[in-house]
């Protein structure tokens, strides 16, 4: 058996948080089914949204944080704002290696700020990445 692949999902960041990436969760897991997803944000929220859809329990793990970074924070704000938030634990889970990659439709200066304050750089690499799907005729680039 091959081993699960396992990505840490900010739940709260993004517009319509956690309904929106929620439902992106779903959609992914119909294609994608040796995937576990560590979702991180509002478990009493995330749980009702979760029950609707049809990903399978054992393929998903909800780790509770009331706190989430704010579309509106500025990045140093944000991570002033902390460590215990649903981002911050996303990417701690990484740097933890619990999780092999962090995926976040929240605050994009908050995420570099926070994943430079907390994941190693590639050797002679200095500044993070942002990395975008977009369509073309054949699929997506």
């Amino acid at each position: 058996m091959t081993k699960l692949i396992t990505i840490a999902v900010d739940a709260m960041g993004g517009d319509d948080s956690p309904k929106k990436v929620i439902e992106g969760i779903n959609l992914h897991y119909k294609k994608n089914k040796n995937i576990f997803y560590k979702i991180f944000g509002n478990k009493n929220v995330i749980e009702k949204i979760i029950s609707e859809k049809s990903i399978n329990k054992e393929n998903y793990e909800l780790i509770h944080t009331d706190e989430k970074i704010e579309n509106e924070d500025t990045a140093l704000a944000a991570a002033k704002r902390g460590k215990k938030t649903s981002m911050w634990l996303a990417i701690e889970s990484v740097k933890n290696k619990s999780s092999d990659i962090v995926v976040s439709a929240g605050n994009t200066g908050a995420l570099f700020v926070i994943a430079k304050l907390n994941l190693k750089m590639i050797e002679k690499i200095d500044k993070p990445a942002l990395a975008g799907l977009w369509p073309n005729k054949t699929g997506m680039n």
